[in-house]
């Protein structure tokens, strides 16, 4: 809920006249509206404000009920014909275009299950790129299409949408619809630590800028970082203007298990693991019923529930995994051909050695059986073409970009996206990249400018700047430097203490801020 006291000091900087009509399309216990209210009956009559200006929308019934009591407990009776509408903005579709549009939508909400794919299919994508299915977005991309002509909308979001991939779409949606400014939240909230800020638009031709925290950004330099960044700053953008680390390497996430209990198993010190189940194959009777269970939203078609249905009557099975506990655990000394080393998230850099392997016989059967026979999101295997190949990883979730040394031969995990050279690009390539990773300068393009949320996924890597400034022969020595010290590394010698230091000669990085 935005705190009051903040509320009333955006609405006050907002234009009113007597004949502008504002919307508040989540509008909670009332915050925004009260203040909205007080300023236009201070130009016409309550019972006129509330007929002709005031429009708003809220899901919840208590808050509901809590705004209009404080409303009424303010200036009377709401007048029979009043335009605060209890139910779901997704579902309402306003009589008028609003000169004003303001509020604090929802952060992460969820959609009503009967309309999320109508959504997605009308707000999802912009020109070809996507808008993240995130109730704020979605509650933006509604709002624009209920401006009037050079009508303004000021809304309080989450600071996400500035960077990330996923909501590309929205930023070139605002930059086709008019003037934007985004400034930092004047004030804070009580009930979340997530950095926020208030968007405002005017409704008119297309941007060709827009200011963010009081510096104009062209949109021809929110371009060279391919997601249309809006955290990129002037000394940013000439580390853009030559190739990315996608023309090098092909980033990609690992596989999701579902009960990573049931196969993953820690390495001990002495290079063992303990084995608690044995496996067991069986048929499992398909019935419309678990196909339902199994199933996106648990729906499904009319012609797949017929299909399920007829495969039902027919007795069809599908093969399916059970585990079964042993009394004792057995006792498994690695390397062993049943298990291979899992690529499970470290924090570490450089190198790490292996913490867990997975059960693997006949590669994979049983994990992959017990997948197909999950629910449908379990079905994929992500990374599967590169299983098993030399790389580079990194944690999905942390501050910094912590990346090492992916030697061949691991099954990829979900929680440590890596890269992969692509065809034909010389080996000297990966230990180029590992080293770039390691600097300041990486995480700090990255945090910024690509993703500054706590996740790095893949296209994140594949978007950062190439160090297209530095000399081949140099990078020639930035290869042999980290090679050799991931070879130490391997062999349990600690890596070097002034690696950082050195790293950052050999990028020369004072040459790429001269360049800018």
């Amino acid at each position: 809920m935005t705190p009051p006291q903040l509320a009333a000091r955006l609405a006050a900087e907002l234009p009113l006249a007597a004949s502008t009509r504002v919307l508040e399309p989540s509008f909670g216990a009332g915050a925004f509206l009260l203040p909205l209210i007080e300023r236009l009956v201070e130009q016409v009559p309550y019972e006129q404000a509330m007929l002709d200006n005031v429009w708003g929308v809220e899901l919840d019934p208590e808050l509901y009920a809590q705004a209009l009591g404080a409303i009424e407990g303010r200036w009377g009776p709401l007048p029979s014909g009043h335009h605060l509408h209890r139910g779901d903005y997704f579902r309402w579709e306003p009589p008028v275009a609003f000169d004003l549009i303001v509020g604090n939508p929802p952060f992460g909400g969820t959609f009503d299950a009967e309309i999320e794919d109508a959504l997605d299919g009308r707000f999802g994508r912009y020109r070809g790129h996507k808008l993240k299915k995130e109730t704020y977005s979605f509650f933006v991309a509604k709002a624009l299409d209920e401006l009037a002509p050079g009508g303004r909308l000021r809304f309080v979001c989450s600071d996400t949408f500035l960077t990330i991939k996923t909501m590309r779409g929205l930023r070139e949606l605002l930059l086709d619809s008019g003037s934007v400014t985004v400034d930092d939240l004047p004030g804070s909230f009580e009930q979340t630590t997530q950095p926020m800020v208030v968007l405002d638009l005017e409704q008119g031709a297309p941007a060709a800028r827009a200011l963010v925290r009081g510096e104009p950004l062209p949109r021809r330099a929110m371009e060279l970082t391919q997601n249309l960044s809006w955290g990129l700053r002037a000394e940013h953008a000439p580390y853009f203007a030559g190739p990315a680390l996608g023309d090098f390497v092909v980033a990609t996430g690992g596989m999701t298990i579902g009960r990573n209990e049931l196969f993953v198993r820690a390495i001990q010190p002495d290079g063992s693991i303990e084995e608690p189940y044995e496996f067991e194959f069986f048929e499992r009777p398909i019935t419309l019923e678990g196909e339902l269970a199994r199933a996106r939203l648990g729906r499904l078609s009319p012609k797949l529930r017929a299909r399920a249905a007829d495969r039902e009557r027919r007795g069809e099975t599908r093969r399916a995994l059970r585990a079964h506990a042993r009394a004792t655990p057995g006792r498994v000394q690695l390397p062993h051909p049943d298990y291979r080393p899992y690529n499970k998230a470290r924090a570490t850099r450089i190198y790490a050695a292996p913490s867990h392997a997975l059960f693997w016989r006949d590669d994979g059967d049983a994990v992959l059986t017990f997948k197909r026979d999950g629910p449908w999101y379990l079905h994929g295997v992500g990374g599967r073409p590169y299983f098993g190949l030399e790389g580079v990883t990194w944690q999905l979730v942390a501050p910094r970009i912590n990346a090492r040394y992916l030697p061949p031969g691991f099954i990829l995990d979900s929680g440590a996206p890596c890269a992969f050279l692509r065809d034909g690009v010389a080996r000297r390539e990966l230990f180029v990249v590992l080293g770039w990773l390691q600097t300041a300068l990486a995480t700090r393009l990255l945090k910024e400018v690509i993703n500054h949320t706590r996740n790095i996924q893949g296209k994140d890597i594949e978007r950062l700047p190439y160090p297209h400034w530095v000399p081949s022969d140099r990078l020639d020595e930035v290869a042999v430097t980290v090679e050799h010290e991931v070879m130490r590394a391997m062999n349990g010698i600690r890596v070097a203490a002034d690696l950082g230091e050195r790293l950052d000669a050999l990028f020369d990085l004072a040459s790429g801020r001269r360049a800018a």
